[in-house]
């Protein structure tokens, strides 16, 4: 199958597949010229423009695998590092980025303005091993993983055809690219399409609006702050939106219940890793949409759940999430130094914990390591408690993490919340819906909650912030 780069709508101009095309015909002429047939390990920076996604197709002929990194340079000190002598090829609009290279220990080459002639007729877009992508270093630094190619693009191409995709619908690109889910969600969903791409730099609410009203896409995949964002925005009368609105991440009913009622379409989530790409999504019709779960696996992915998965426990049960899929990532690691990745029988094991209900549905509750034992030995799930808490009116997004003490750990939750919420005010509201066990020993009200570049909370950045808050005994 021949893939090209899609149509992009991005700040007001179209470029064409064709004008892509030539800019990364191009690119790989001046490449071959600068750095030769063969060459080292490779990385490019995956910014939300069209130079980016030119210039990944450009790279996507390569014999070597892509290192894909995000914006953000802090984001680049992973576990492992980066190979030394790794080449960070960089188009023109990001050539500052050329001075983080270097502390990176990068070697970075600027790509000039391209001169887009008539292309190659058969550039073998997509034909490189594979993509190294990074876990998103909520708990730690970002972990690289190695996907091949094939793998990516049959995850998009089974997301398209789960959820009824028709070829040549449009598609909003509102998240990074750089990660796994804007990756496969965005970019590489509207190139299996063959379909346009509305793409946003960053989240912008009056340009998502804007491509919103335009009636011209079908798919839009975001998270659940800008899902909120857009459900308590100030807009007069209904608005229109994607008939496919994905979120990846826990929803509150009240944001589901906001969004439906402003877009009159339903939120649908989906549960996912880096290392998997999409599990389950909700595909079901708008009239069966179950917002608050994750809905069911996707064809080829099986889920199970409990502690071990040749013994799952039965629907409705907790336990561990674990998955099998054709399209598992090859491993942790920049190739060739690749850590295989383990499983059980077929089986692999995730950092999530939730159940399955008696019809498939899978609902996603939260990290194993964050599940927390009281010394009365009831354990609780924060992510429980952060759907507690954001069903208050006053709430926008709320971390609860565990927060070690000398006597075990505690939970503690950092709440983005109006000016007009207090702490008191909060603390009385749950404890009129949470059991006295399960509420937080510290609990903060900030306007913004930490995030980190890919717009994830930052959950040590949470951690950090609310055991300051704990008291002298407990540290």
């Amino acid at each position: 199958m021949t893939y090209l780069p899609p149509p992009i709508n991005f700040q007001a101009r179209c470029l064409s597949s064709l004008e892509l095309s030539g800019m990364a015909v191009a690119w790989q002429e001046t490449l071959r010229g600068t750095l030769g047939v063969t060459r080292g390990p490779e990385a490019m920076v995956m910014a939300n423009d069209p130079e980016s996604v030119a210039l990944l197709f450009a790279l996507s002929c390569s014999p070597n695998p892509l290192i894909i990194l995000p914006v953000d340079s802090r984001a680049w000190r992973t576990s492992p590092c980066l190979p030394l002598g790794t080449t960070l090829i960089l188009p023109p609009r990001l050539q500052g980025l050329a001075a983080d290279a270097k502390l990176a220990g990068l070697d970075a080459t600027v790509l000039p303005q391209p001169d887009p002639g008539e292309g190659a007729s058969d550039p073998a877009f997509m034909s490189l091993p594979g993509f190294v992508l990074f876990t998103s270093g909520s708990t730690g630094p970002p972990r690289p993983v190695f996907r091949s190619t094939r793998s990516i693009l049959d995850a998009a191409s089974t997301l398209a055809m789960a959820a009824r995709i028709p070829a040549g619908a449009g598609v909003i690109g509102a998240v990074p690219l750089s990660g796994g889910f804007g990756l496969i969600h965005a970019l590489m969903l509207s190139t299996a399409l063959g379909a346009p791409l509305g793409l946003l730099e960053r989240f912008d609410l009056s340009a998502l609006l804007t491509l919103f009203a335009s009636r011209k896409y079908d798919y839009w995949a975001g998270t659940p702050v800008m899902a909120n964002i857009l459900g308590r925005c100030p807009l007069p009368g209904a608005h229109p939106a994607p008939e496919m609105c994905v979120i990846a991440g826990r929803l509150p009913a009240s944001v589901c219940r906001a969004f439906e009622a402003r877009f009159g379409v339903p939120l649908r989530q989906t549960y996912g890793t880096t290392e998997s790409g999409p599990v389950t999504v909700d595909t079901g019709p708008p009239s069966l949409v179950r917002s608050q779960s994750a809905g069911r696996p996707l064809p080829g992915v099986s889920v199970r759940i409990g502690d071990d998965p040749r013994a799952p426990v039965p629907a409705g049960e907790p336990g561990r999430i674990w998955l099998s899929t054709p399209l598992y990532m090859d491993g942790y690691g920049f190739p060739p130094a690749v850590e295989p990745a383990k499983s059980v029988d077929g089986w692999h094991e995730t950092k999530d914990t939730g159940y399955l209900d008696d019809a498939g549905y899978l609902m996603h509750a939260g990290r194993v390591d964050d599940c927390v034992r009281t010394r009365a030995g009831y354990l609780v799930n924060p992510g429980d408690v952060a759907a507690a808490i954001e069903e208050h009116a006053g709430v926008k997004d709320a971390a609860v993490v565990p927060l070690d003490t000398h006597t075990g750990p505690v939970l503690g939750a950092l709440v983005e919340a109006t000016p007009e919420l207090d702490a008191t005010e909060l603390r009385n509201y749950l404890s009129r819906t949470l059991p006295p066990w399960a509420q937080p020993r510290v609990l903060e009200i900030t306007r913004e909650l930490p995030r980190l570049a890919a717009g994830r909370t930052d959950r040590m950045a949470c951690v950090e912030i609310l055991t300051r808050s704990l008291a002298p005994t407990d540290t």
